[in-house]
């Protein structure tokens, strides 16, 4: 799986949905954390895998 492909399935298990897409970016918003987390379209790698699911854990944690 693509590490882009792995950033939806975490942001979709963590009740993040697609929000709209964007020229270069989707949104993913979740509406219990009332967070937002935007995801690149193009050139996404490992390292913004790694961003994304530090975003989601710090945004479920900031929560309680």
């Amino acid at each position: 799986m693509k590490p882009r492909d792995k950033a939806i399935a975490d942001l979709n298990g963590s009740g993040y949905f697609l929000k709209r897409n964007g020229a270069n970016h989707d949104i993913y918003y979740n509406e219990q954390t009332k967070s937002i987390i935007p995801l690149k379209r193009h050139d996404f790698n490992e390292n913004d895998l790694r961003y994304i699911r530090k975003e989601i854990k710090h945004n479920q944690e900031g929560r309680g």
